[in-house]
């Protein structure tokens, strides 16, 4: 916790106390920053979008009208009139659709417009905002919404918009980071692929692959090579160890799924059974502190659905000492780069130097 103190002049806690800090990168901000591009945070003055971002950020890139993409079809049409167009326009758009629980709803379909609109002129890019009204899916769209830093429901507002580090790059080497970042706190479809919207597709750990992979964040890597992993690769395509087609809540799997045991039951917010979040050991926290006991023992109750307890924690604490030890390192290298920088070394190039 020498980081905020020492060089944010935040005040500072025992190693031990359990706390997590952010150096002070906490606060959302919310509204159009004047002068600023669309989307809204902190450092957005600095932020240059590509065009390919409307898609990835809809109700700030896509659906306001003075940056929405021209659109040379005029009119305003009912859903069979789209779907007699589209499926000579984009016919795989159509096949998933009408594959859907969408077009086999009672009494009458979600159609094309409920989600896009109907006028061509003004068509709707859908966001998570979209799908979470009243009378489509709001508890998931409420619950989603209720993880904090290091969930779905602030990974771009937070770590995209709110973070120097992201900001400051090229628009061309931030877009490898904004695809994943805005899609998955922006969109459902990340997780749910349009146009089918199938659950039985969303449950599979494959799925969490597109974007939770990679050297920066290994988690697919290391599911994959783990015991959980491999009991799933090797039993995935057999529905009687793995009946993607039940709901979570009634999952009988021979082994944990991604989905599992970060969406128990089919809960949207993906922390509400995580442990510590301290982004990518960026900071150090206690994770054995009492502070986090509770989050613990509802950790332990997760895996007593096929371990006991104890096997649960005493593979909780070997974890624990591997991220003790994964944070002095991190810790020792961050410290030889400030003191670079403190004495004027952290140019990469000096001019004394060839």
């Amino acid at each position: 916790h020498w980081v905020p103190h020492e060089v944010y002049g935040m005040p500072g806690d025992p190693d031990n106390s359990g706390k997590v800090f952010f150096s002070g990168l906490y606060a959302k901000y919310m509204g159009y920053p004047e002068g600023a591009p669309p989307y809204p945070g902190k450092y957005s003055r600095f932020w240059r979008t590509l065009p390919a971002y409307r898609y990835y950020l809809p109700d700030f890139m896509y659906n306001r009208d003075e940056i929405r993409p021209s659109n040379p079809i005029k009119g305003q049409f009912r859903p069979r009139e789209c779907l007699g167009c589209h499926s000579v326009v984009t016919p795989g758009i159509v096949r998933d659709y009408e594959k859907s629980a969408h077009a086999k709803a009672e009494p009458s379909p979600t159609g094309c417009d409920t989600c896009h609109g109907n006028n061509h002129q003004k068509l709707l890019m859908p966001s998570s905002k979209s799908c979470g009204v009243s009378d489509c899916h709001e508890e998931q769209y409420v619950q989603n919404a209720q993880g904090g830093i290091g969930s779905h429901a602030s990974c771009a507002s937070f770590a995209q918009i709110e973070c120097a580090w992201s900001i400051e790059r090229p628009p061309g080497d931030t877009a490898g980071c904004t695809f994943c970042h805005t899609s998955s706190e922006e969109r459902c479809s990340t997780c749910h692929q349009r146009h089918q919207f199938d659950p039985a597709i969303a449950r599979r750990s494959e799925q969490c692959k597109t974007c939770h992979r990679g050297k920066d964040h290994r988690d697919w890597e290391a599911y994959d090579i783990s015991i959980h992993g491999v009991v799933y690769q090797v039993n995935k395509n057999d529905p009687s160890n793995f009946d993607f087609s039940k709901k979570l809540s009634d999952a009988d799997y021979v082994g944990p799924t991604c989905q599992y045991c970060h969406l128990r039951g089919g809960h949207h917010n993906v922390q509400r059974l995580s442990t510590v979040y301290t982004s990518m050991g960026m900071s150090n926290a206690d994770r054995g502190a009492p502070l986090w006991k509770g989050k613990r023992d509802t950790w332990v109750s997760v895996c007593d659905d096929c371990h006991s307890p104890r096997f649960a924690r005493e593979n909780l604490q070997a974890m624990d000492e591997a991220c003790k030890d994964a944070g002095l390192k991190y810790t020792e290298t961050f410290k030889v780069a400030e003191n670079l920088q403190l004495d004027g070394m952290g140019e990469p190039m000096p001019k004394d130097l060839a």
